[in-house]
């Protein structure tokens, strides 16, 4: 694996020349931007953290990893672990800094310095949206990985319990804060009610109920759910499984809720809750299937559960997002793979050869003898 990468990174900084017939040559070379700056958010900050650095610092660039101030000691961690390992002073640099207006003074500083090149940014689709305003005036490049609002389409012939299984793991871990969370469950009309029943039972057995399992970052963002559930009710939708009224041990824990007959005029349908807040719509024809699973902005990731690989595959080419899981949960993330999103849910691509790439610019040489 260690060869196998290094000879990835060797391969992106040079390529063999290239000789016409009059005897003009030629080489592309795969350079470092310099000094590049990775944003990285709370929800995931160890593994987001080293994503943020480990790509570029291997290209070779110098890097200012920035971490949210909603963990510090985490990012803090990353830093001085790699120095205790024998990175290099200077090569990776750290900043945090209170909740507040320092982080906007902060981001925009960053984003503008002279010295910096090139930036990378994890986190909801607004913020994404004027850090790349401010990188776009500045003229610089930007690798973003945004919010979502993964569609699970539950065919009439999928396994039943491990689709219900899958979806609510893929909803409800993290309390449903992860931007590749199950947030809209689209059944087939006719196992509708089999898979309603059977994914009531998943999330009692994986998040029971007599146990505080689902905590969520700040009291704003349980309101902000509730809030989501309120006006769904108001319109129509059904509460299946849980409540957003039930008692809970601190005013940051919320248990999950299930929202049935979802419909285009609510919020929920659009917005992403980033929280333990799921709905499910039901379809007939697979075309309506796939319109579902398009109508929204984001487009991160995805899943197709059925018991035909072939049509699995085909619906995965039709729906628009940067990955589709078959017969697998929406979270999934491998650095193996190419990651990343399309539409609202951001550009470029983190990890494998492609997350590499993002990381080095070319450089053609030409010369004659």
């Amino acid at each position: 694996m260690c060869k196998d990468i290094a000879g990835r990174i060797s391969s992106l900084h040079g390529r063999a020349p290239a000789v016409d017939a009059e005897g003009s040559s030629a080489i592309v070379l795969r350079e470092p931007y310099g000094v590049v700056v990775g944003i990285a958010p709370w929800n995931a900050p160890l593994v987001l953290g080293l994503r943020a650095c480990l790509q570029p610092l291997a290209c070779g660039n110098t890097v200012v990893l920035k971490g949210s101030e909603l963990s510090p000691k985490t990012f803090w961690a990353i830093a001085s672990i790699l120095h205790d390992a024998g990175l290099p002073p200077g090569c990776l640099n750290t900043i945090y800094h209170k909740p507040g207006p320092d982080a906007i003074l902060v981001t925009n500083y960053l984003i503008s310095s002279p010295c910096v090149r090139k930036l990378s940014f994890t986190g909801s689709t607004a913020v994404g949206s004027a850090i790349a305003s401010l990188a776009g005036k500045c003229l610089k490049p930007i690798v973003l990985e945004l919010g979502g609002k993964a569609r699970a389409i539950i065919c009439e012939d999928a396994d039943i319990e491990k689709a219900a299984q899958d979806c609510a793991l893929g909803a409800f871990l993290n309390s449903g804060q992860i931007c590749m969370s199950t947030e809209l469950v689209l059944v087939h009309k006719s196992i509708s009610s089999k898979f309603s029943s059977a994914f009531r039972e998943a999330t009692d057995r994986l998040f029971a109920q007599n146990d505080e399992t689902t905590y969520l970052a700040t009291e704003l963002a349980v309101e902000r759910n509730k809030n989501l559930v309120k006006d769904a009710v108001a319109k129509g939708a059904q509460i299946l499984h849980g409540s957003s009224d039930a008692s809970a041990a601190t005013k940051t824990s919320m248990r999950p809720v299930t929202l049935g007959a979802v419909s285009k005029d609510m919020q929920i349908y659009a917005t992403e809750s980033f929280g333990p807040l799921v709905s499910f719509v039901e379809f007939e024809t697979e075309q309506e299937a796939i319109d579902y699973a398009n109508d929204t902005e984001y487009g991160l990731t995805a899943a197709v559960f059925t018991s035909d690989l072939q049509r699995g595959m085909r619906l995965a080419k039709t729906i628009q997002s940067g990955a589709v899981h078959i017969n697998g949960m929406t979270p999934h993330d491998e650095s193996a793979l190419p990651h990343g999103g399309v539409k609202h849910s951001g550009w470029g691509r983190f990890n494998a050869e492609e997350g590499l790439s993002e990381w080095v610019q070319s450089k053609t040489i030409t010369w004659k003898d």
